[in-house]
């Protein structure tokens, strides 16, 4: 059983710098890690080396005789998890050095593309030697930016983990997602000021909309200066509640309540019930987040493929407020940690993994990697040109297709600037059009201007026929007509062809039949949301994509009987 630390009690901590210190000495090396990432990189292929060689893959796969990275080219071929997944399997049967000389101490669950859950092994020397410190280092330029005094729990609203009571059991490990775990592993491990406070623990039977509510009602009053989640559907979530469950956290805050009842963090403040009820008296749309913390300067989140189409919605919800990159984190394991102020892309984070590319084809269809496929290193990657991901990191995932995009972007010292372009593969081709996320994004855009209201939640669905074509899902203002509805289809029908010839072309002759619409009541893609929620997937899981794979989502929106207009 993982027995929980914190930052105030642990023994550990308190002998060394504090949590401040902590962060920004870790992003101090972080950044020489740019300019000099040569010595690094051979030191973490020899950890791997060593956490392999003594293991069935390490017998399997010859790495007694391995110790140059052309030598563990060779010898480990480029697999998916699916290929992994029987190492995998034997850990969770309990056998003892299949893929790490660490054992696993829990797994961490995630989507698969099979349909399948991938169960990542979580190693305490994964954990404490490479994890913990990645995130201490990005939380030293989020130090940098409020500063050392505000790194609290009362003026953070740290939205990208929470801490869950316990944890689900698969043959005797402990199982969660990467941002619903129960307890840090030890000293290394990543352990904040706010480790106890009320608002970050979080419960699986909880409502998304309650939970994200709740965080505000207990910060209610704090002098909240940062926001930091992954996904920025988040912020928007949270605005959005805020906005509509004004008047009940105001009567809330009055009366020393949290969803009606007394709770741990919750108390009772009628002067600042008396101000934002005075606020929300001249703003019937309802109260915004600068509201409630007038001090909120920074904001972080994922700024990058379909996460980086929110900026319309974020800015505003949150007009004026700074915006940086969260760290290009996956359950898998950690790519990139931002240490500057470019809004979407950070360098390599090359003290996690060993990383390989393989240069990705305009006609990627998103399949498994060649095996032997020859790859480059990071010192080889040129700017502008985008590239599949193959990754090495301690927890056994060794030479591993992760089916992530990256584009370079330029260069931080010796280490390429990468940006997140998405899953290879995402998007849709039915005759050739190739519709991507961008495309749609921007049509949708396009056919906006000029419209009342923001632009609303809408995501692209292929629907098979004689001839296929694409279902626009939009959550519809109910006060619409039908002559509105038309004219908005009409108008995100020719920007798609404008933006897309080969979309055009299909359009004209007649391979694909015209875009339809299907207009959803509001909030119908947080209905959705809570829907896979309630299915087990976790938070990091959950995203929102423009345009989808498949028709999945059109039997998802029958079943849940959400309402329709039209």
């Amino acid at each position: 059983m993982i027995q929980p630390i914190t930052a105030a009690t642990s023994p550990q901590h308190a002998q060394r710098e504090t949590f401040a210190e902590r962060t920004l000495q870790a992003l101090a090396r972080q950044r020489e890690l740019c300019h000099d990432p040569g010595p690094t990189s051979a030191l973490v292929l020899q950890d791997l080396l060593d956490q392999a060689r003594s293991t069935s893959f390490g017998r399997a796969h010859g790495l007694g005789s391995v110790a140059t990275l052309a030598q563990w080219k060779r010898a480990v071929p480029i697999r998916t998890y699916e290929e992994l997944r029987p190492y995998v399997e034997r850990q969770l049967a309990g056998e003892a050095q299949v893929l790490t000389r660490s054992a696993p101490y829990a797994f961490l669950k995630t989507s698969g593309s099979s349909g399948l859950p991938k169960y990542i092994p979580t190693t305490r020397h994964w954990r404490e030697r490479y994890r913990g410190r990645g995130l201490y280092a990005q939380w030293g330029l989020y130090c940098e930016q409020i500063g050392a005094d505000y790194l609290t729990a009362e003026h953070i609203l740290d939205l990208s983990w929470e801490r869950t009571p316990a944890s689900r059991s698969l043959h005797g490990f402990p199982v969660y997602s990467i941002s619903r775990r129960p307890a840090a592993v030890g000293p290394e491990d990543w352990v904040p000021p706010w480790y106890d406070a009320p608002w970050l623990r979080g419960d699986d039977e909880e409502e998304y909309a309650d939970s994200l509510y709740r965080k505000l009602r207990l910060l209610a009053g704090a002098d909240v200066r940062l926001v930091v989640t992954l996904n920025p559907s988040k912020i928007v979530g949270l605005a959005e509640q805020l906005a509509l469950r004004g008047p009940e956290l105001v009567d809330e805050v009055g009366r020393g309540t949290v969803s009606g009842r007394p709770a741990g963090g919750a108390v009772a403040d009628p002067d600042l019930a008396r101000r934002l009820a005075r606020t929300l008296a001249h703003r019937p749309a309802g109260l915004r987040l600068t509201d409630l913390w007038p001090r909120l300067s920074v904001l972080v989140c994922w700024n990058s493929a379909s996460a980086g189409l929110y900026r319309d919605w974020l800015d505003d919800v949150t007009p004026g407020i700074r915006k940086l990159p969260f760290s290009t984190t996956g359950t898998e394991g950690i790519v990139t940690i931002p240490v500057d102020d470019h809004p979407s892309a950070g360098p390599l984070a090359a003290d996690q993994g060993v990383f390989e590319f393989v240069p990705c084809r305009e006609d990627d269809d998103g399949g498994p990697l060649d095996p032997a496929a020859a790859t480059l290193d990071p010192q080889e990657l040129e700017t502008g040109h985008s590239y599949r991901l193959v990754m090495s990191q301690a927890n056994g995932l060794y030479r591993y297709d992760v089916g992530d995009v990256y584009t370079v972007l330029g260069r931080v010292g010796a280490l390429p600037r990468l940006e997140f372009a998405g899953r290879a593969g995402f998007g849709s081709s039915f005759t050739g059009e190739k519709l991507t996320e961008a495309h749609v994004y921007e049509a949708v855009r396009t056919a906006h201007r000029g419209a009342r209201g923001t632009l609303p939640m809408f995501t692209c669905i292929p629907s098979w026929g004689t001839p296929p074509g694409y279902v626009l899902a939009v959550e519809w203002d109910p006060q619409s007509d039908a002559a509105e509805r038309a004219g908005f289809t009409s108008a995100v029908e020719a920007a798609l062809q404008d933006c897309n010839p080969e979309y055009a072309e299909k359009r004209r002759s007649d391979r694909l039949r015209p875009l339809r619409l299907l207009p959803l009541a509001p909030k119908s893609f947080l209905a959705i949301a809570e829907a896979q929620r309630r299915k087990g997937a976790a938070a990091m899981q959950i995203k929102h994509h423009w345009i989808q794979n498949d028709d999945t989502l059109l039997t998802v929106i029958d079943d849940l009987g959400l309402p329709l207009y039209g």
